[in-house]
């Protein structure tokens, strides 16, 4: 009896196909499911960190870009302030103190007035030896030219030599203000701030000072400062034209320049003291800009300058410089010759002042305008 009910237990036990199915489906199902959710965590892992590696790198990558354009700057304002401390004038020696030979006072006369009040004689004229020369700074280059050279050959050139222009009864004065010598960034900033018209007069490219193309492309009239042959001046810009050039040395300079900057026409001429005094010199390069539809403008860095003479030659009219402004860069001196400009212009109608961007001759033109009173400040074009 016993046997029987154990056998029937037993029997009641053994689980039925359906139940063996459904228990190896759920545990097909467990697996399945344990796979997907591994395969789920392990994408989603792999999604996390890939995002995380892309966007470090974009980080790193910005931070990269952040320094490089940071160091950029950088180092463009350490080249600006090495470039403006380049322009500043070098500290009078005792040696040059104890050779000054002359010191040039205004005169009465009329015809001296002019040349002395052009030349403002506060500037010690040296006789220098080639290694104090060669520390001076081409900033005053123009301004020791015309004086050593007026010394010199003891011409001065005659207001009567310049032939100027006539405007109708009434027209108000005209200045025109030319600044030589600009090379570097921070001093086409600074000529920006003067609040009326002045025009920068633009060396061309040189391994010292590479980028005047594009600085002259900020403004809207501007001028070649073109480097002639001075006696006076031991450190001559490359590629400075020299009297004994030929015309073709003299074209092949000139086309290129005109290459690069082909919208400017007006040149003036940097030192070119000994040059411009040279009549053939003069000739040819004359020659040349009318034949390249070039206006050639007289810094007047020579007391016998052959440039009036050789342009009515050509019946092509002279610019020439009446003032300079910067001969001393004592603020007081400079806004009295920037006043000998003012008082010029309205005397002949229009007046032409010549100054370098020196610190102080940029911020007495930025702080100075009531002195311009009286006057229309205009583009050289403009005259």
């Amino acid at each position: 009896m016993v046997k029987k009910i154990k056998e029937k237990r037993q029997k009641k036990e053994t689980p039925s196909f359906n139940e063996l199915k459904s228990a190896q489906l759920k545990k097909y199902s467990l697996i399945l499911m344990l796979i997907l959710t591994l395969s789920m965590i392990a994408f989603g892992t792999y999604l996390y960190m890939t995002t995380s590696y892309q966007g470090s790198k974009t980080i790193q990558k910005n931070q990269m870009t952040s320094s490089d354009e940071l160091m950029r700057q950088m180092k463009q304002m350490l080249e600006d302030e090495k470039a403006r401390q380049a322009t500043l004038p070098p500290p009078p020696s005792s040696s040059i103190e104890a050779n000054a030979t002359e010191i040039i006072e205004n005169n009465q006369s009329s015809e001296k007035t002019e040349e002395n009040n052009a030349t403002q004689t506060t500037t010690v004229v040296t006789q220098q030896t080639p290694e104090e020369e060669s520390k001076t700074t081409h900033d005053l280059s123009e301004v020791n030219d015309y004086q050593r050279s007026v010394k010199e050959s003891g011409k001065p050139a005659r207001p009567h030599d310049i032939i100027r222009k006539k405007y109708p009864e009434g027209t108000t004065p005209k200045l025109a203000i030319i600044l030589d010598d600009v090379s570097f960034a921070w001093q086409t900033r600074s000529i920006k701030e003067i609040p009326y018209k002045v025009t920068p007069s633009f060396f061309p490219p040189t391994k010292g000072h590479p980028d005047t193309v594009r600085l002259s492309h900020d403004f809207e009239f501007k001028m070649i400062h073109l480097p002639m042959e001075s006696k006076n001046y031991s450190s001559p810009e490359p590629e400075t034209l020299n009297a004994v050039d030929s015309s073709e040395v003299i074209e092949k300079r000139i086309k290129r320049i005109k290459e690069l900057f082909p919208e400017i026409i007006y040149y003036n001429n940097h030192t070119g003291g000994s040059y411009t005094a040279d009549y053939n010199a003069m000739d040819r390069l004359v020659k040349i800009m009318k034949e390249n539809n070039l206006v050639f403008v007289d810094s007047r860095t020579a007391g016998n300058s052959k440039a009036p003479e050789i342009t009515k030659k050509y019946d092509m009219f002279l610019y020439s410089r009446d003032v300079f402004l910067d001969n001393s860069l004592d603020k007081n001196l400079i806004r009295t010759q920037l006043k000998e400009a003012v008082m010029k212009a309205k005397k002949h109608g229009y007046a032409i002042a010549i100054g370098h961007p020196h610190k102080n001759t940029l911020e007495v033109l930025r702080d100075s305008k009531e002195l311009l009173e009286g006057v229309d400040l205009v583009y050289l074009k403009d005259l």
